[in-house]
């Protein structure tokens, strides 16, 4: 499992990916953050959406976000979780998508 996350700047465009991850089964539900970043020439709006998912859906997911919702100021990484509840686990590898 891993923690897929997106930052981006609009905080629509990010409830639409969430939309659009649950619809395909990459995703149960998301968490959409929003937050200030302060770089050496002021500061700038920054929404990271995130969500746990297969490992094994990284690439495909990022390759179906970039086609739908691709901007050029967009950040995709991931996390491995290495420790989830047994419960949750479980949810996640019945009702995700399969690679």
């Amino acid at each position: 499992m891993i923690i897929f996350n997106i930052v981006q700047e609009d905080e629509a465009k990010a409830q639409l990916m969430s939309s659009f991850l649950i619809k395909q089964k990459y995703a149960l539900q998301t968490h959409v953050d929003t937050n200030v970043i302060l770089t050496q020439t002021g500061k700038l709006q920054s929404v990271r959406l995130f969500f746990i998912t297969k490992s094994l859906l990284y690439d495909i997911i990022e390759e179906k976000i970039k086609k739908e919702f691709f901007s050029a100021d967009m950040i995709i990484y991931a996390t491995p979780v290495s420790y989830i509840n047994s419960e949750f686990g479980d949810l996640l590898r019945k009702q995700l998508k399969s690679a």
